[in-house]
């Protein structure tokens, strides 16, 4: 039987999503990112490699900046959502753990998350 190993991590950060009426200005969140990976036996993932994975990947690089200037793309501001988040720490994760990727969360509060399933 497979296992689900998850792990997860917070950061602080801020962010604008352009249009919208309330989040069209520069707010911040204290974001928690849960990654979820599939195993196939017991300890087939190092645990203490996975946090350091979300301390290098997530934490370090998104831990108080401006999300929108940090992902910038040519000079244009993009908009960054918690989709956005969760689909792109989703496409990092997989390059370190090909096919083992089953899941990853983004919440900007403790009652609004966005899961991607790849």
């Amino acid at each position: 039987m497979p296992f689900r190993v998850k792990a997860c991590t917070m950061f602080s950060a801020a962010h604008r999503i352009e249009g919208h009426p309330r989040c069209g200005r520069i707010h911040g969140h204290n974001y928690r990112v849960c990654i979820v990976l599939r195993e196939d036996k017991p300890m087939g993932i190092d645990l203490d490699e996975l946090e350091e994975w979300l301390q290098e990947h997530v934490f370090k690089r998104f831990d108080h900046q401006y999300l929108n200037k940090l992902l910038a793309e040519d000079g244009e501001l993009p908009t960054v959502t918690s989709e956005d988040l969760a689909q792109m720490i989703a496409s990092w994760l997989e390059k370190s753990y090909p096919g083992m990727v089953e899941l990853v969360e983004v919440c900007e509060t403790p009652q609004l998350c966005v899961e991607y399933i790849p």
